[in-house]
């Protein structure tokens, strides 16, 4: 399998252009680095090899861009990769319900790399209009709302709108998806603007319905698995015990206990239970098999 490398080429990329914002005294924050980097750079440069990007020749193009001159012939100007982008109507409407502010990493996983989306909650983050697979782990980003005190009825909402500079034409590199506090400025701002279609599961093209079958799949065992060791976290600890070693002993024990039963019935799959009975009976230093 042909290997990814543009988080590494955007990372590439943005580096230059804040040292060079930096050198030049324009005052921009990281973040500000990188949207520049999307919106005036990226394309140029994603799905070429990583050996054929030279940072001198990268430099140049930057500084063509800050100062809207033309490049030498010494430094072409790279021919931008054709764009794939996934078709947001291809995602049942389902996937897009409010979720808790906390799910906010594990539901934009669970999308296509290549749909384009915004995620702006607040001051905390806002990417701007990016591929899925330049969107960097949001756990950061939930930490930061965490810290911030945010509320537990508090949501986001997830909607498909038309991208900036583009027509409501149903080619999919013409729409994102946005992710953002609902009843927030942002989501107020983008309430007439929402293009509304209703999507099923009927409705996806055979191959992507068996690919979210599986990541559905993949999504439940992981939830089922973060039930089952918060039951045995939040289980009360005997208030008279011969030790230490003995309370946690029991706690590992019940953890295997919900394990069996979720793969009883089938909740999760035999190499997830395997993976953690195998690093529990570890913890218990146990032999024989379950």
């Amino acid at each position: 399998m042909k290997k990814n490398y543009s988080l590494r080429i955007f990372g590439i990329l943005a580096k230059r252009v804040y040292k060079l914002s930096k050198k030049r005294k324009l005052g921009w924050s990281w973040q500000e680095a990188q949207k520049w980097t999307s919106a005036n750079l990226f394309q140029l440069y994603k799905g070429k090899p990583l050996n054929s990007i030279k940072v001198t020749e990268v430099d140049v193009v930057i500084v063509s861009k800050l100062d809207a001159t033309p490049i030498s012939v010494s430094t072409p100007l790279p021919t931008p990769t054709p764009t794939v982008c996934f078709d947001p109507f291809n995602i049942p409407t389902k996937d897009l319900k409010d979720i808790n502010w906390w799910m906010l990493q594990d539901q934009v996983a669970f999308f296509d790399n290549d749909l384009n989306m915004r995620v702006a909650i607040g001051s905390i983050i806002d990417t701007g209009v990016v591929k899925k697979s330049e969107i960097m782990n949001l756990n950061e980003t939930v930490e930061d709302m965490r810290r911030a005190g945010f509320s537990s009825d508090e949501n986001i909402i997830f909607k498909i709108l038309v991208a900036p500079n583009k027509k409501d034409d149903g080619k999919p590199c013409s729409y994102y998806v946005l992710a953002t506090l609902m009843g927030s400025p942002l989501d107020t701002e983008t309430s007439m603007d929402e293009v509304l279609k209703v999507v099923t599961e009927e409705d996806l093209p055979a191959k992507l319905r068996k690919e979210r079958e599986k990541k559905v799949s993949k999504r439940q065992e992981i939830i089922d698995l973060r039930i089952a060791k918060k039951k045995s976290a939040e289980r009360k600890r005997p208030e008279k015990i011969e030790g230490r070693d003995e309370a946690e002993r029991k706690e590992i024990e019940d953890t295997l206990k919900n394990l069996e039963n979720l793969y009883a019935k089938k909740l999760i799959s035999k190499e997830l239970f395997q993976a953690n009975v195998k690093e529990l009976k570890a913890k218990l230093k146990l032999g024989g098999k379950i």
